[in-house]
């Protein structure tokens, strides 16, 4: 990868006093980034606070209002408290340093530092907090932008796969008889079964991701669909016994009161998987594969219990007609 590829934040607020360093750090990120300027802290919180920067890097040293004060404004403020802060600093010692990191600062560069080593070093943050916040917080698994980011990389560099799109039927009937904490200890299990799958039988190909509430999303290769689908309905099905009793697991299904306050029956826990193969000519753009995606997973869902629907307009289909 070069400094090419890196992606950097939108708005990037500088605060230094020195006009020369700051000339010179905006024109370093002026080409991929808005830069914002200030020459002292107290303007600095002041921007922090109206133009919302995506990323703040500050001197220590700075008048009016300390880098450090700034740092620690910023953290306990509504809109400093997430935006990813860069120290420069002159003073090299551990415990000026440490300090930094306790005020909530991110990362910090001692004087003099390389620009090109900035620049990796912002983009690196950035990429990171990004990933972070996409991170589903109940499962730790990446969210919507992180699956649309793998899909147009996977359509970018030309590999056929597989996009298969998981939900658990019946999902809101269990949440509402067994609880929330029931039902989040549910999708976290699925995501677990999946994460292992990807880490013991995915050879390194297969992405997981949380799309929300009971929807997952795996990127695999097409010979992988049969076994992953195998592995999560087998796994799946013994990991939910333990919130049935033994009637319910004999009969298949729990009595409950639903949403109306009627008594009806409801079949246990499955998981419905739709799939979507990329070999599909028309399938050439995120939008479309996840219209496409979802089609399919409503598919799935009609068949009871676990199932596996798995889209058959093959491409010969689409190149005769």
């Amino acid at each position: 990868m070069s400094e090419s590829d890196l992606e950097f934040p939108e708005r990037i607020l500088l605060v230094e006093d020195d006009p020369a360093i700051r000339m010179m750090l905006a024109r370093t990120f002026e080409p991929m980034s808005r830069v914002l300027q200030a020459a002292d802290g107290a303007n600095a919180l002041r921007m922090v606070r109206q133009e919302r920067p995506d990323f703040v890097i500050t001197d220590l040293m700075v008048p009016e209002l300390s880098g450090r004060e700034l740092i620690q404004r910023m953290r306990t403020g509504y809109w400093g408290a997430a935006v990813p802060i860069l120290v420069l600093t002159a003073n090299a010692r551990p415990e000026a340093l440490l300090e930094c990191f306790r005020l909530g600062a991110d990362d910090f560069m001692v004087k003099p530092f390389a620009l090109h080593e900035i620049r990796v070093r912002v983009a690196s943050i950035h990429l990171r907090q990004k990933m972070a916040r996409d991170l589903n917080p109940l499962t730790g698994i990446p969210g919507n932008a992180m699956i649309k980011r793998q899909v147009e990389h996977r359509l970018t560099t030309g590999g056929r796969f597989a996009v298969a799109t998981l939900d658990i039927d019946h999902f809101k009937a269990f949440n509402d008889s067994r609880g929330f904490d029931a039902g989040d200890e549910v999708i976290r299990m699925l995501g677990e079964l999946l994460n292992t799958y990807a880490a013991d039988e995915g050879n390194g190909e297969v992405f997981v991701g949380h799309v929300g509430g009971d929807d997952f999303v795996a990127l695999l290769h097409p010979e992988q669909v049969t076994p992953f689908a195998d592995f999560v309905h087998d796994r799946f099905t013994e990991a939910v016994r333990r919130y049935y009793e033994p009637d319910e697991l004999a009969t298949g299904s729990v009595d409950i009161v639903n949403r109306h306050g009627e008594r009806e029956r409801v079949p246990l826990l499955s998981v419905s998987i739709g799939v979507v193969d990329t070999a599909r000519p028309d399938l050439r753009d995120f939008r479309r594969i996840a219209q496409v995606a979802s089609e399919v997973k409503h598919m799935a869902k009609m068949v009871p219990g676990n199932s596996l629907f798995v889209d058959r307009r093959l491409v010969e289909d689409h190149r005769s007609s």
